[in-house]
């Protein structure tokens, strides 16, 4: 009889952090609905993902991260968005930090802006 107490509590244990996995997560939103904040279609964004990659040496998945972190936030708009977007891709590939990080940061140096506000629903 313990043993399946025993059973039944590690079941409800993974049970619960299934959900909290799957509950926590947040929702990505598709690449055409943040591109819009930007001023720029979701085409021309993808297109500057090879671009930042092989001008900062960061990895193709870690720019792409910035590229979305930095539309989402609809804080840099137009013909600035790539060069911010490649400092940020620069900042985490030389400084080994994460994608949102880099992001916070190059938002955060611009004024009167809070990078991580802006990031919070992102």
């Amino acid at each position: 009889m313990r043993k399946h107490f025993v059973t039944f509590g590690a079941l409800a244990l993974v049970v619960a952090f299934a959900a909290l996995f799957f509950s926590g997560r947040r929702e990505s939103q598709p690449m055409d609905v943040v591109a819009s904040r930007v001023g720029l279609s979701a085409e021309e964004l993808i297109a500057m993902v090879p671009r930042i990659s092989s001008a900062t040496g960061a990895t193709m998945g870690t720019s792409r991260r910035v590229v979305y972190l930095l539309a989402c936030s609809g804080v840099p708009k137009g013909l600035a968005f790539e060069g911010h977007a490649t400092r940020a891709a620069d900042i985490a590939e030389k400084q080994r930090v994460t994608p949102r990080e880099a992001a916070t940061t190059v938002l955060g140096a611009m004024k009167s802006v809070d990078g991580s506000a802006v990031l919070s629903n992102c």
